[in-house]
């Protein structure tokens, strides 16, 4: 730790979600808007994920086994989230790879450029898993950002002759089936009449997924442990040389697979992700700071330190302008129809009713969490509620609330929080974590 930090002073540090941003924010002057960009320039640091990139003339689209969306936004929006007041960035997450090498490059370039903190991609593994710095009157401060999802092009170093790839900081997970031995059974038996390989060592594979023989039927996930050992590694590194080490953890895991990605299964994480971020604190980490369900997850106060499994959406707006590859369209069949109706282009199954409003409100609604660190420790943690404006065209900003939404958004955040332990407090339309 740096001995010139003087620990009398309080660091703030606001942690915001996902920003889906393609248009301009500055624009707006609502009031219960600029109350969030109030909340968010008292931080002596600000984070927020970027959930989109900024490809350039060298990006080109990727080919994507899950082709959901190809993000990409105007270099100016780069200055509209410095406007709200952040100033601290990850850049890693499922997205950062759409337009391929070229398209990551030049996004980090323009961060690069404008000398915002950015941490997560690189042109090769070490740099996008080494800790990035930013020194304050308050101490230093380092980022190391990661994502989980494993084809989102996990970048590498070089090895002998072999040039390294650019790509974003992995920290996948690995996941078994669990199944007793009646089940396991079954399945050996359909994998036998589909000449798939037989059983070894109690372990099988059934199209991709690794069946092992319990004494119980589960689904159990752990950490990749290249992935899992160098970004604790990382960690202890960036603790040695700054006063306080903050990690972002972009993360699409979830406990259950569900019907589909946004169903209700949303709200619980896989457990690699959980035991990665309480290792992460273990190492060093002031705070873990997760991101990538779109949604509000738990919050876990581990050793004194703030664990956010999921900061939920920040900016969401209205991805439906964007400019889409051609294998947006081939994977919705209309790619030979020359003016397609894009509201055809669902992929995936309908919720009923009830669930479907529940997606909504997940997707548009969450908080600004503010900490202040007093002589290095949490010292207060304070959770802001607001919604994304749901205008189709210009929508997806973020708003201050009150009254029964903001009770509603702290309350579901606070039954989310339950499993770990973890209190809030409700008064006047703000969250207080005690601890």
């Amino acid at each position: 730790m740096s001995q010139n930090v003087d620990s009398q002073k309080k660091l703030t540090l606001v942690a915001t979600g996902d920003s889906l941003i393609f248009q301009r924010i500055s624009i707006f002057k609502e009031k219960e808007f600029l109350k969030v960009q109030d909340i968010i320039k008292e931080g002596d640091l600000s984070f927020n994920n970027f959930e989109t990139i900024i490809p350039g003339a060298g990006g080109f689209p990727r080919h994507k086994t899950d082709p959901t969306a190809w993000m990409t936004s105007p270099k100016y929006v780069v200055d509209e989230l410095l406007w709200m007041g952040l100033n601290m960035f990850s850049l890693a997450n499922n997205h950062s790879m759409d337009y391929s090498e070229g398209g990551l490059l030049e996004t980090k370039q323009i961060f690069d450029d404008a000398g915002v903190m950015n941490a997560g991609t690189g042109r090769n593994l070490s740099e996008a898993r080494g800790p990035v710095y930013l020194n304050t009157e308050k101490g230093r401060v380092a980022l190391i950002a990661s994502d989980t999802r494993d084809e989102d092009s996990p970048a590498s170093n070089q090895r002998g002759t072999v040039p390294g790839r650019p790509g974003v900081n992995p920290l996948r997970g690995k996941t078994k089936i669990i199944l007793d031995k009646n089940e396991f059974q079954k399945l050996s038996e359909i994998n036998y009449k589909l000449d798939l390989p037989k059983p070894v060592n109690n372990q099988l594979r059934f199209f991709g997924n690794i069946v092992e023989l319990g004494d119980r039927n589960d689904i159990v996930t752990e950490p990749y442990e290249p992935d899992f050992e160098g970004n604790l590694k990382a960690i202890e590194e960036a603790r040695k040389n700054a006063d306080y080490v903050f990690v972002s953890i972009h993360n699409h895991e979830k406990l259950r697979p569900g019907a589909m990605y946004f169903d209700d299964t949303i709200e619980y994480i896989a457990k690699f992700v959980e035991v990665s971020s309480r290792k992460a604190i273990d190492a060093g980490a002031d705070a873990v700071l997760g991101h990538g369900t779109h949604c509000l997850n738990g919050i876990e106060i581990y050793k004194k330190h703030p664990i956010f499994y999921g900061l939920g959406n920040f900016i969401a707006q209205n991805y439906q302008a964007n400019p889409k590859p051609y294998d947006w369209y081939e994977a919705r069949n209309l790619h030979t129809e020359a003016y397609p109706d894009e509201s055809k282009g669902n992929l995936y199954p309908q919720l009923e009713e009830e669930a479907e409003k529940r997606r909504v409100i997940r997707l548009t609604t969450s908080v600004v969490a503010k900490m202040i660190f007093e002589k290095n420790q949490l010292a207060e943690l304070l959770l802001y509620p607001i919604e994304m404006s749901r205008a189709d065209k210009q929508g997806g900003r973020p708003i201050l609330v009150s009254g029964e939404k903001a009770q509603e958004i702290l309350e579901r955040l606070e039954r989310l929080s339950q499993p770990y332990g973890t209190n809030i407090i409700i008064n006047d339309g703000i969250g207080k974590v005690i601890f």
